[in-house]
């Protein structure tokens, strides 16, 4: 069920998302304003591929003029915008439509628009829907948001510095890794980097996609808090030894730029990420991304799981233009906007429909370093899996109550026990039991 945007949640959320914003790659800035009139108003974040901006503001524009409506895009810091969603769900005023990460179409529920119809629709057009998609977007059968892409993750890795200790093949499996970075460490040479510090992005994923592989959860199937287990201390166990074995030891602070940052400097061999490494390294000029490659996440002993950085679009319920806001939702997902969208992306957007994953166009089926980040869709997951997505399992993971939990035991500064004793009470903070 959705959770009501009480005083009290609206703080909390507004809260852990002023928190995100200081992290994010565009930092916090003052509210938009937006003129209330018969025009669309969107309000996304800035792609660090800035291409991207320019060309969503030229298909806008020219759909605009097609159909006698101005969209005007104003573009936020990633983490600024739950923040600005949270401010304007609980005023009634800002951009017609707000695009929102992850599980956030729950949290913000009772403040968006219907748009089943839409989405059923364009879902129909396309090949259907990932299973990830529908659970993001879906709330209590009701469609709060379409569905746009998704920031596929992969391991990125240096094949060169793999090859020098004998590896020739990215290992499949978490414990495999394990080795993998043990030995190359042990070497002297640039270790593993996955942020065990407060990381939206790429933190998240690699603790979700750690502790669900391990056949751990926060909750399980029935929403009850499952989290004190075996699996998970597996889990951090495994982590602890990757850390203190294979890793760089700054990770414990570690945002969502310092990896970038890490493995660009030579300083680290292996990380996950998006494709945004490789882009930032080829339009760099550096050396060693002849020999960067991308390989899926590795399996552990319940599979291979991965958290999916989700990107939807909403149309708040103080819209004044819905029918048009919903018309440029249609056709921002046809593909006469998506495709050209996508195929610039560099593989960062992949679609959460499944018609474009064979098209030719599409990067990962002609740059091979690009080949992991195809149907990744279908290994996707959201917060509150092996449930369903809700706002408080959302706010678990913008609230870093699972990457706190990782990155106190990687710290020293818990002990497993107690590591999961803080974690689980937060939740169930969160949860109000």
């Amino acid at each position: 069920m959705s959770k009501k945007l009480s005083r009290r949640n609206f703080l909390r959320m507004t809260g852990a998302a002023s928190a995100a914003g200081a992290l994010s790659l565009g930092g916090l800035r003052p509210m938009p304003v937006f003129a209330q009139s018969n025009d669309v108003s969107l309000l996304t974040w800035g792609h660090f591929i800035t291409s991207q901006n320019s060309l969503l503001e030229s298909l806008a524009a020219s759909w605009g003029e097609a159909n006698g409506v101005n969209v005007n895009i104003d573009f936020g810091g990633l983490g600024q915008l739950a923040d600005t969603l949270a401010t304007a769900a609980a005023a009634g005023a800002g951009a017609d439509i707000m695009m929102m990460l992850y599980a956030r179409p729950h949290q913000f529920a009772e403040a968006l628009v219907d748009v089943s119809d839409v989405c059923e629709e364009v879902g129909e057009a396309n090949g259907g829907w990932y299973d990830v998609a529908v659970e993001t977007c879906q709330v209590d059968g009701v469609w709060r948001a379409m569905p746009w892409y998704f920031a596929a993750h992969a391991m990125v890795y240096r094949e060169d510095i793999f090859a020098e200790v004998g590896i020739e093949e990215f290992p499949t499996t978490w414990e495999g890794l394990l080795e993998a970075g043990t030995t190359i460490k042990s070497a002297g040479l640039p270790p593993f980097g996955f942020s065990v510090g407060r990381a939206d992005g790429d933190g998240n994923n690699f603790a979700f996609g750690i502790l669900w592989s391990f056949g751990a959860s926060v909750t399980d199937e029935e929403g009850a808090v499952s989290l004190d287990s075996a699996e998970t201390r597996m889990a951090l166990e495994f982590v602890q030894q990757l850390y203190n074995d294979a890793m760089d030891p700054n990770v414990i602070s570690w945002d969502d730029g310092s990896n970038n940052q890490a493995y660009l400097a030579g300083e680290v061999s292996c990380t996950n990420n998006a494709s945004s490494v490789l882009w930032a390294g080829r339009r760099n000029g550096i050396d060693f991304m002849e020999t960067t490659n991308h390989a899926p996440y590795p399996e552990g002993p319940a599979g291979r799981l991965l958290l999916v950085q989700t990107h939807s679009m909403g149309i708040l319920n103080y819209a004044e233009n819905v029918d048009a806001a919903k018309d440029f939702l249609r056709y921002i997902n046809s593909q006469e906007a998506w495709l050209p969208l996508g195929v610039d992306s560099f593989a960062f957007n992949s679609p959460m429909f499944r018609s474009l994953e064979d098209n030719p166009a599409m990067p990962w089926n002609f740059d091979p370093a690009l080949s992991a980040f195809k149907g990744l869709g279908e290994d996707g997951r959201m917060f509150g899996y092996p449930g369903t997505p809700s706002a408080e399992a959302s706010e678990v993971a913008s609230n870093f109550v699972i990457m706190d939990m990782f990155g106190s035991v990687c710290a020293g500064a818990a002990s497993i026990d107690e590591a999961i004793e803080t974690a689980v009470s937060q939740i169930e903070d969160i949860y109000g039991m």
